[in-house]
């Protein structure tokens, strides 16, 4: 078997890929193709990998190149995990935005930063699943790069390549729920689904038991006892969107709040009335998080710190893959229900579009990856959503055409930017900001 990594210079991501391979029964001997355009954190992976190697006595086969095309021949599975402009890129993107009095909490999904975050990523992913095609076009294509959906529907829209998008919050509602309503994690069953980022639990079951109904009644209790005390509390957006809309959104408050113009506002004192941090806040793009992290990265690398840290304790691990998991499967031709994948909807959520990326439960087999029908949501949930895929639609068509005014209107068809002044400025500034990335806009 054999699997390619591209983007292979994440901190947060491949260290922890590779030590799963290294002491997993069945990916022992795997390939494994290490692709990224910074030679530095290249060498460095490489070098993280021949200790893991070394300390576990696997088999695995490890190549590294700057060109993906040299690794990605005959692969079965593709990770893709790039950054386009790295930290600089999206510390740029903030402020750009912050000139105009909009602020972000995460700002590598929605929100003016979001938005330029999408056009400097298009192409780039584009190109890879076009090399996809030619190379190793069954290889499934887990895309872990932000922005997640707007990615993998310009890869499905241009290319016939087998995409899939996984994000490491999608079995959040397990541990929340178990929390809230007191039971174990794995006794708790649940239905979530929207868009990444922003999904919406729509039933959830402990034991047989349905207890969503007890979950927000306990929810909304801890909240106002937080209020009231002072008490630390981290999800007072979520409760306040689910007292309105029924139902609770999945992902965390610095994600979703970025997805309504009501909490990082003046009015919210820019996130501080519902506990929100801005940006880098508590993210992996802190320097601090950054640094520490690339300190023990490179320890592992040159024999400074022990490589068991990695290897036993998953020291430095932040951004935890599903791929393994859903490779495992695969491989050992089980057919297990997994929480939330990234797919096109094809009727699994009814009332939205059939070629619109959704983030839903799905039936993981051999045969690939089957979205499960979750009927109808509730109007003011669909209503959401449905303008959300509209606009990553106008911002993967402006990015795959350089269309000016299509970006312009992507732009300002996000609930953070305020007139359409502004929407004209910032894609201005950005276009300016990124000019080396974003050639299509020239002509």
């Amino acid at each position: 078997m054999k699997l390619v990594v591209i983007g292979a210079g994440s901190l947060a991501f491949t260290p922890g890929l590779l030590a799963e391979m290294a002491t997993s029964d069945i990916f022992r001997d795997i390939e494994i193709g290490l692709v990224d355009i910074d030679e530095e954190k290249l060498k460095i992976m490489e070098k993280v990998a021949s200790r893991i190697i070394e300390e576990t006595k696997a088999e695995l086969k490890v190549e590294t190149s700057t060109d993906r095309r040299e690794l990605l021949k005959n692969a079965d599975f593709v990770i893709i995990t790039i950054a386009v402009g790295g930290i600089k890129g999206i510390e740029i993107d903030v402020k750009v935005a912050e000139k105009y009095g909009i602020y972000h909490t995460v700002a590598d999904t929605v929100g003016p930063a979001g938005f330029s975050r999408a056009l400097r990523h298009i192409i780039p992913m584009v190109e890879i699943c076009r090399d996809v095609e030619k190379l190793c076009p069954n290889a499934i294509v887990f895309n872990e790069a932000n922005p997640l959906t707007i990615m993998c529907r310009a890869a499905r829209k241009t290319t016939k390549a087998n995409v899939i998008g996984l994000c490491t919050g999608v079995k959040a509602p397990r541990y929340f729920i178990s929390r809230v309503v007191g039971c174990k994690p794995e006794d708790v069953v649940f239905t979530a689904a929207g868009v990444n980022h922003l999904t919406w639990v729509l039933e959830a079951y402990a034991n047989g038991r349905e207890v969503y109904s007890e979950f927000k009644r306990k929810i909304v209790a801890m909240r106002d006892e937080a209020v009231k005390t002072g008490k630390p509390f981290h999800a007072y957006v979520s409760v306040e969107l689910m007292e309105v809309f029924g139902l609770y959104p999945v992902q965390g408050d610095s994600h979703v709040a970025e997805f309504f113009p009501f909490f990082l506002c003046q009015e919210a004192n820019y996130g501080a009335k519902y506990g929100l941090k801005l940006f880098p806040g508590d993210t992996i793009y802190r320097e601090e998080w950054r640094e520490r992290v690339w300190e023990m990265v490179t320890g592992w690398a040159d024999g400074r710190r022990p490589i068991k840290e990695l290897v036993e304790q998953r020291k430095g691990i932040a951004e935890h893959s599903f791929a393994y998991e859903l490779m495992e499967r695969i491989v050992k031709s089980q057919v297990r229900l997994f929480e939330g994948a990234n797919i096109p909807n094809n009727g699994c959520i009814e009332g939205l579009p059939d070629d619109a990326i959704v983030e839903i439960p799905v039936v993981v087999s051999p045969l690939g990856f089957k979205g499960v029908n979750v009927g109808k949501l509730p109007k003011g949930v669909e209503a959401i959503i449905q303008q959300r895929i509209a606009q990553q639609e106008l911002t993967v068509e402006a990015a795959l055409t350089g269309d000016k005014h299509l970006a312009i209107q992507a732009l300002a068809l996000d609930p953070l930017v305020p007139t359409l002044k502004i929407a004209r400025k910032l894609f201005n500034d950005y276009l300016e900001a990124h000019k080396q990335y974003l050639t299509q806009f020239e002509k």
